[in-house]
């Protein structure tokens, strides 16, 4: 008598030998469904790490590990594999809020201090670039309160109005105010925060090994200037005259610190030093040792909301870069207008600094740039004949300083012809061009590939012709 194990799962050997092909039947669509199985969770499987591999790894997809790949081409037409994009919430910028404060070693961390450096970092994780953007200390800025409202202060208040708003007088919190501070004022997301003193960059660049800069004119330091990290031990005459120099901490810092020229010299100092302990990390290869370790190491000299869990994502993130880091200043003039300016208020007699919104946003927006355009260049090419000059600086102004491309150069004139022509002489650049053929009311048309012959030619030329119509706006 057949069992009901019999009855449901016929044997070959048990079935008559007409029952025998609908039992083949039956065990092959049973091993079908099996593969089908696997590879509906194959699948699901390969497209969550597709999409969670950038959450934790920015920058970096699974969809181009060799193995995976192999395993993506052979799926069924209808189920491929994308990676995200560039407007993916994955591969949006990580953006860190640099917070340094003049602490002396015997006062604890949860003073309200004034912030003397606030620069923002940003790693675009496509275009593998590092850019920060500097914030004069004294900027006169809206400081919000927490109940709503809020009132006129320099910028450098901000984290030390956050701290005395808190009960608990918590680095996080002064954190927290100047965060919330630098988006209502300038439109800056801030994802992440690092709090640093004195001491801890002054150990930071003495665990590198010191850093090597080459000072100019501008930013020499004549004067035999009287300095101290602490106000009462080490004191020590210091100048900084023009020249290459290798810095330990504590000079490097000095340096970094000198502001009796001007505040917006010292931004550009301690940019100089910033760049020089990138290139110092790279040149040392410190981002290669284990991340975990790697923050364990330095953790100790900084305060941050980073978590442990992303530190690998973000140390694989900064590796990628190649140390390829561009700096700004928010107090540079733009196209010869100046962007910031001192003042005196009248009330207090305080000198602060005033600002030109639109200036400020030319630097933020070359600050964070898309991606699509990081480390352009674009030439214009007079092809319009008399009065062409004029238009090719209309054109340069317009592309630099209301569409933020990152660098926009005149060529020189070519012959007279009565349509515009792009360029595209680095096809990656491509999506660039299609956007500048749409400010200018291009056809797709107008596009044509050129070929980029050396390492200076610029990736895109644009040489106007007698069709062209300058944009409003």
């Amino acid at each position: 008598m057949a069992s009901r194990f019999d009855e449901y799962w016929p044997v070959a050997q048990h079935a008559p030998a007409s029952a025998q092909p609908r039992a083949i039947v039956q065990r092959s669509l049973f091993a079908l469904a099996l593969v089908c199985l696997g590879l509906a969770s194959s699948y699901g499987a390969i497209a969550l790490l597709t999409r969670v591999t950038p959450a934790l790894f920015p920058g970096k997809e699974l969809i181009s590990i060799p193995v995976i790949t192999n395993v993506i081409e052979r799926l069924p037409s209808g189920l491929e594999v994308e990676a995200p994009g560039e407007t993916s919430s994955f591969n949006r910028r990580k953006t860190v809020l640099f917070i340094g404060v003049d602490r002396r070693a015997d006062v604890p961390i949860t003073e309200p201090f004034h912030t003397d450096s606030i620069m923002i970092g940003t790693v675009d994780p496509l275009a593998k670039q590092m850019s920060v953007l500097s914030f004069p200390r004294d900027m006169w800025v809206d400081i919000h309160n927490p109940s709503g409202g809020s009132f006129k202060n320099r910028i450098n208040a901000s984290y030390g109005y956050g701290i005395l708003n808190d009960p608990e007088h918590r680095v996080e919190s002064g954190a927290k105010q100047l965060i919330l501070d630098i988006k209502e004022n300038f439109g800056i997301e801030v994802d992440l925060w690092v709090w640093m003193d004195i001491r801890g960059v002054e150990a930071l660049i003495d665990q590198l090994g010191g850093v090597d800069v080459v000072i100019d004119d501008d930013l020499a330091v004549y004067e035999n200037w009287y300095y101290t990290d602490d106000d009462f031990s080490n004191p020590r005459y210091i100048q900084f005259l023009p020249g290459k120099y290798h810095l330990n901490g504590y000079d490097a810092v000095a340096f970094g610190r000198y502001r009796n020229d001007s505040d917006y010299k010292r931004v550009k100092r301690q940019q100089l030093v910033l760049l020089a302990a990138v290139q110092r990390a790279f040149k040392q290869n410190i981002f290669q040792a284990n991340p975990l370790g790697l923050w364990g190491a330095y953790k100790g000299l900084i305060h941050t909301n980073v978590a442990d869990v992303n530190v690998p994502g973000y140390v694989g993130l900064l590796k990628d870069t190649a140390g390829s880091m561009k700096v700004y200043s928010v107090a540079d003039p733009v196209a010869g207008v100046p962007s910031v300016w001192g003042v005196t208020i009248a009330e207090t007699g305080a000198q602060v600094v005033e600002w030109e919104p639109e200036n400020i946003q030319y630097w933020i927006k070359q600050t964070f740039t898309k991606s699509i355009y990081a480390q352009s260049t674009v030439e214009l090419q007079n092809g319009y004949g008399a009065g062409g000059g004029a238009r090719l600086e209309a054109l340069g102004r317009y592309l630099q300083f209301e569409r933020y491309l990152p660098e926009v150069k005149l060529g020189p004139d070519t012959a007279e012809r009565p349509t515009t022509t792009i360029v595209v002489n680095t096809e990656d650049r491509r999506p660039m061009a299609e956007d500048i053929a749409k400010w200018l009311g291009l056809p797709d048309s107008a596009i044509i590939k050129g070929v980029r012959e050396s390492a200076t030619d610029p990736d895109v030329v644009i040489v106007i012709g007698q069709d062209l119509e300058l944009p409003n706006s």
